[in-house]
């Protein structure tokens, strides 16, 4: 459907009273005894929706650490401690074009100061970090199905009480999607009525359209959701991949034994296609007959973005039930550019949500979420994303949640066919401990080996649960993360050298 959009814009304004907020997060098991070089970290950033200017204090060292931070304008100083393996984040109104500098210090010689001037936007003495508020439970949504009192539906404008499951994509013209499962009634998973919501930002998250439902299904007995987009950098084409849940049908539902386009009993892998950067969607693809195999219990696609390998392969994580009830990562690729689609064999068992990354070499490696274990598994494909070897265990702590690793790739980076190029360089975003919150990203330049810096930098101190990230035309990163089932969906826009500086 299309819609005219009202454009939605944020900045950094208020006043220049102080205001300061201390969340400080659980402790997770120590490293060291003592800080050694990348375990402390300060990092500056702007809340663009609040006007504030925010200063994230980060331990990840083997004991508790106790910073001293003078304020931005020299006028008062603040005492925080950290616990091992927490975060604090401090916050200043301040109007925007307002000079600042900030000092953070601590006993042990950490020691970082970080001047410029107020404001949204990565340019030079801005914050290189920036937050926008998305999707919340007040957002307005434009065109959300609603079951009328004579058991009619109609489309209205309407909040719904939940919004979770980030997905982003960028287009081949610098176009940001972004997208929510909008839960109409609450917090609870399909089958659940979940329906799509979407905005869009062509100024690099500057200003952001109105937030539309861009599907929903015919009635609110039903759901739509777990939302990944996938861009065809080749045709420029968006793939929208959900879940369809037919009334009652859940993850956990018993297998029907049919694949058909009509099932009643099964999950649904389905896709909407965007040939005009998401302004307007196509009638929905059933892919089922394609991509299930009838003796699957139930399958659905994991959220947030698919990949186009280096020779044009589109590929889409999924998840599965097998016959006996174990849970399987896998994809689904297709090589004819979207026409057909195939399933490939399972990436791991007691394994669900994942993402793919085309390493420097052309492997595909499956960074994958367990089912029981606090820990990122990966399993690596020599064939595409068609089968994989044995999944093992990575030294990356996981909270069992939907993280992200991504190839550090602009949209423009493509090679003579038209398809991304190759790179060593990738992020991760997920959480450092075992509980949902304390996000944080990664970056490497050796294909995921190492990982800089120690401690990684922190993108929202607090509840944070299921990320997903896309690089920009203009190089710099954003990343769409939900805050719990009501705390909104935020997207964050960095520089690669915001990480290497944390």
């Amino acid at each position: 459907m299309s819609r005219k959009r009202r454009p939605f814009r944020s900045r950094l304004a208020g006043t220049a009273a102080a205001l300061i907020l201390g969340a400080l997060l659980p402790a997770v098991a120590p490293s060291a005894a003592h800080a050694g070089p990348g375990e402390l970290s300060a990092t500056v950033s702007a809340d663009c929706t609040s006007g504030r200017l925010q200063l994230t204090l980060s331990n990840k060292s083997g004991a508790d650490q106790t910073f001293t931070v003078n304020g931005p304008d020299g006028s008062a100083s603040y005492t925080r401690t950290v616990p091992t393996g927490g975060s604090s984040l401090l916050y200043w109104t301040r109007a925007d074009g307002a000079p600042y500098t900030l000092t953070a210090t601590t006993p042990g010689g950490f020691s970082k100061t970080e001047s410029g001037s107020v404001g949204c936007g990565l340019g030079a003495g801005k914050p290189q970090m920036n937050k926008t508020t998305l999707f919340t439970t007040t957002t307005v949504f434009h065109g959300l199905n609603r079951k009328n009192a004579d058991g009619t539906h109609s489309e209205t404008d309407a909040t719904v009480k939940s919004v979770r499951i980030p997905a982003m994509a960028v287009t081949n013209s610098g176009t940001i999607i972004a997208m929510t499962d909008a839960r109409v009634n609450g917090t609870a998973d399909l089958p659940a009525d979940i329906q799509i919501g979407m905005r869009r930002s062509t100024d690099n998250g500057a200003t952001w359209s109105q937030a539309d439902i861009i599907h929903h299904e015919p009635t609110t007995a039903e759901g739509a959701g777990d939302v990944s987009l996938l861009v065809d950098r080749k045709t420029g084409h968006v793939y929208c991949f959900y879940t369809y849940a037919p009334p009652g049908i859940s993850f956990w539902s018993a297998g029907s034994g049919l694949n058909t386009a009509n099932d009643t009993k099964s999950l649904h892998a389905r896709y909407i296609k965007s040939t005009d950067d998401g302004a307007t969607w196509g009638a929905p693809v059933d892919l089922n007959p394609q991509v299930k195999n009838p003796a699957w219990q139930q399958l659905f696609t994991s959220s947030g973005h698919g990949i186009q390998a280096s020779d044009g392969r589109l590929v889409q994580p999924i998840a599965y039930r097998d016959a006996s009830g174990v849970s399987h990562a896998a994809n689904i690729y297709s090589t004819d550019g979207g026409a057909t689609w195939k399933a490939g064999g399972s990436a791991g068992a007691n394994i669900n949500e994942s993402k793919a990354v085309e390493r420097s070499n052309g492997t595909i490696v499956q960074n994958m979420r367990h089912d029981t274990e606090y820990r990122r598994y990966y399993a690596t494909s020599t064939d595409g994303g068609a089968t994989f070897g044995t999944a093992s265990a990575t030294s990356i702590t996981d909270a069992r949640c939907n993280a992200d690793e991504l190839s550090y790739l602009k949209p423009a980076d493509r090679g003579a066919t038209g398809a991304p190029l190759r790179t060593a360089t990738t992020l991760y975003s997920g959480n450092p401990g075992t509980t949902r919150d304390n996000l944080t990203v990664w970056l490497s330049d050796n294909d995921s080996t190492t990982w800089q810096p120690v401690g990684g930098a922190v993108l929202a101190a607090g509840a944070a649960g299921y990320s997903t990230m896309a690089v920009l035309g203009d190089g710099s990163v954003g990343n769409l993360y939900e805050v719990g089932g009501t705390g909104g969906i935020y997207f964050s826009r960095f520089t690669t050298d915001w990480i290497r500086n944390a």
